[in-house]
């Protein structure tokens, strides 16, 4: 095991370590990392307790309907089904539990248990992570730093399904060309997000696209109809420090309820 360089200020408990090993892989040699995370794997299994207990919960309700004969709980095959989608709801393998399923007096009698031995296994992943390089020139480090990199692209991704940022779905359009119109600006619209990121970690404010955006969302206006003139005149309201933070990062200020270019 190998620990993280950049890591090196934790404590022990929190080290992320590494076993680099090579190997063969798609006919060429490559470096293999197991990378492990203690604080990853403590909080995976914390989430996991919590969906266990979920589905401990639905499995009792599903019990109680099947003894009792309820209409649509008759046989094993509805029993299995909607244990396998309470399953994929919570996003858990359909194994972690032993499903007996009987027969009796013409009833159906169900009843469940823990597999302790798939629940264990299922633990066992938690905080690891396996990357395969073709980079046989790096250091463990820089090839744990390039994989925890990849968060720029799933947030990317997430942000391509927020309806208040650069929505990919629904696509509302028919032909070829328009399509990929639609596609051409969604993937715009998050490059210029990332690049909103990356001009305000410059002035030394770590906020994301989204934070951002939500905040300028409620920076109002309104419009002033001053005594003797013809036309209202539309001003801002003033900043509140969030607010003020980001405009002065691009260069910009609200002086007098107008939008100036900050000098320099």
């Amino acid at each position: 095991p190998v620990d993280i360089e950049h890591n090196k200020q934790l404590p022990d408990s929190d080290r992320l370590l590494a076993w680099r090993i090579k190997g063969e892989y798609w006919g060429q040699e490559r470096t293999v990392v197991v990378a492990y995370n203690p604080f990853t794997a403590s909080r995976q299994r914390y989430s996991f307790e919590k969906k266990l207990l979920s589905l401990q919960e639905t499995l009792f309700e599903f019990q109680e309907k099947a003894n009792r004969d309820a209409p649509h709980w008759r046989s094993k095959s509805t029993v299995l089904k909607r244990h396998q989608e309470a399953c994929a709801h919570l996003h858990l393998p359909d194994d972690l539990y032993k499903m007996e399923l009987s027969g009796h007096n013409g009833k159906l009698r169900f009843s469940f248990r823990k597999n302790h031995y798939q629940i264990g296994r299922h633990i066992d992943r938690f905080g690891k992570n396996i990357i395969i390089t073709d980079r046989m020139d790096w250091s463990v480090d820089d090839i744990v730093q390039a994989s925890l990199d990849r968060w720029v692209v799933e947030d990317g991704f997430r942000q391509s399904k927020d309806d208040d940022l650069a929505a990919m779905m629904p696509v509302r359009h028919w032909t070829d060309s328009a399509i990929r119109r639609h596609i051409f600006t969604c993937i715009a619209a998050l490059a210029l997000l990332r690049l909103i990121e990356l001009r305000l970690r410059r002035a030394g404010l770590r906020l994301t696209a989204k934070m951002t955006m939500r905040s300028l969302h409620h920076l109002h206006s309104c419009l002033m109809w001053s005594p003797g003139t013809k036309k209202p005149e539309r001003l801002l309201e003033e900043p509140d420090e969030t607010q003020a933070l980001i405009l002065r990062a691009f260069g910009w200020r609200i002086e007098g309820g107008v939008l100036r270019q900050m000098d320099g």
